[in-house]
């Protein structure tokens, strides 16, 4: 995605919970058009430390999340330590003024027959092509018209009669004749309103309203639907299992606007797991162009076949990084997919409901899982549990990351209870000086349902 004053996001790493002032307790900027945010003294964290930079609305750093959101990078599970520049909260950061209305997701009518994990349940889905091989300029022709462009508009606050100012631009996969579209949840995100430009044969820049079908800020999918007499061209879904690094690929998607830009490269590494919301997921790593825009638009490879939904690329504060863009595995997005279209969320995983941002050891306070916010619709909130609490053991076992979480918790369901054991800043006062230590608790948690 990409804002509508052509600015790309700030970049944030941050520990400071003071910085995490928005719902999602992610250190973000660049979303609210672009406005700047202060800069407190930095911290060290660990975590990708070369930023993930969302492709749109934000720049999402440690903040790790079993509720809430984050996208930190676990390069086959090798983590980089380093300071990165942080997001601070000297100035407010602007936000949504509080009647902002984000747009309501239609009430779910569950399909007449359910879709299946692998989608094959789904209608009007195009079949994975296995026997023509294109070159780029064909495989162009053959897909491009499934590109979307998908718009995020937000309510004015400068207008008091219901205008909509554009917040920022996304891209979009037609994957059925009859309108669905898979996108990214951040491009989707905090809009009041969704429009989709399609451009084929039956439509030119005709932006159409869109309904939102389902969310998932965990997997950053999101799901929509477009409606018209005449069919939509639906590309098929390939199969991200069968991928090889050194396979050419292609992206085609809206960077900074730029309709239907068409970038080509190689598949540079596969299995490259990064996890937001407490979910881990395998993506796609290629040396093909990605820039803000690019969110939610089709990885390709040479038999127009989608194997990714790309959705992040690595960025560094001094810019020397370059091509390093993922897209998320498509076999990993079907099941999703599904449940969105099924249930207009992803049924039965198991969460939390805090925000954590993962620390190193500093200031004298142990490794493990900073809490920075804590859901007060979820059971934990009737718990012990505190922020600025550092989650330190889950069930008797050590946990410095969110994957370590996820793997502890595998396999339970919303109603069961996790022991957590965590470290509390306490301040203690000492003549002039005031000092922190840390005081041990442990204390059950019950899991709730992610919606």
């Amino acid at each position: 995605m990409y804002d509508n004053n052509n600015n790309y996001p700030q970049q944030y790493y941050t520990t400071d919970p003071n910085a995490v002032n928005n719902q999602y307790g992610n250190p973000y900027g660049g979303y609210n058009n672009g406005q700047p945010n202060g800069k407190p003294p930095k911290k060290k964290v660990s975590g990708a430390l070369i930023t993930f930079l969302l492709l749109g609305a934000m720049v999402i750093g440690g903040a790790s999340g079993f509720g809430g959101s984050f996208l930190a990078n676990r390069m086959n599970s090798t983590i980089v330590d380093d300071d990165m520049p942080n997001g601070g909260s000297d100035d407010e950061q602007q936000q949504p003024e509080e009647t902002q209305e984000e747009v309501t997701q239609a009430p779910h009518v569950a399909p007449e027959n359910p879709v299946n994990d692998d989608l094959s349940g789904l209608s009007n889905m195009a079949a994975m092509n296995t026997t023509t091989k294109y070159d780029y300029e064909h495989l162009y022709e053959a897909v491009n018209e499934s590109i979307v462009l998908v718009n995020n508009y937000v309510k004015s606050e400068y207008s008091n009669d219901g205008e909509f100012t554009k917040s920022g631009v996304g891209s979009g996969v037609i994957f059925t004749t009859d309108g669905y579209i898979v996108t990214n949840e951040h491009v989707v995100r905090g809009a009041a309103k969704l429009t989709v430009i399609v451009e084929d044969k039956y439509s030119k820049d005709e932006e159409v309203e869109a309904v939102l079908i389902g969310q998932d800020q965990a997997t950053d999918l999101a799901v929509l639907k477009i409606e018209r007499k005449d069919p939509y061209t639906a590309v098929p879904l390939g199969n991200s299992d069968q991928l090889n690094i050194g396979q050419q690929v292609c992206a085609i998607g809206n960077p900074a606007g730029l309709r239907k830009t068409f970038t080509a490269g190689y598949i540079s590494g596969l299995n490259r797991y990064t996890s937001e919301k407490g979910y881990v997921l395998s993506s796609i790593q290629t040396d093909a162009a990605i820039n803000p825009g690019n969110s939610g638009g089709g990885l390709f490879d040479m038999y127009g076949n989608v194997i990714g939904i790309v959705n992040s690329k690595i960025v560094a504060s001094d810019s020397s990084i370059e091509n390093l863009g993922f897209a998320i595995t498509i076999n990993e997005a079907k099941p999703i997919i599904s449940d969105l279209i099924n249930y207009g969320y992803v049924k039965g995983r198991p969460v939390l409901g805090i925000t954590t941002q993962q620390v190193t050891q500093y200031s004298g306070a142990a490794a493990g899982l900073l809490v920075v916010e804590i859901d007060q619709s979820a059971p934990v909130a009737k718990s012990e549990l505190k922020v600025n609490d550092i989650i330190v053991e889950v069930n008797g076992e050590a946990v410095t990351a969110v994957e370590d979480v996820q793997d502890i918790t595998k396999g339970m369901k919303a109603g069961d209870k996790i022991t957590v054991k965590v470290v509390r800043p306490v301040k203690v006062s000492s003549g002039y000086f005031t000092q922190t230590s840390y005081e041990e608790h442990t204390f059950d948690i019950e899991l709730t349902e992610n919606h």
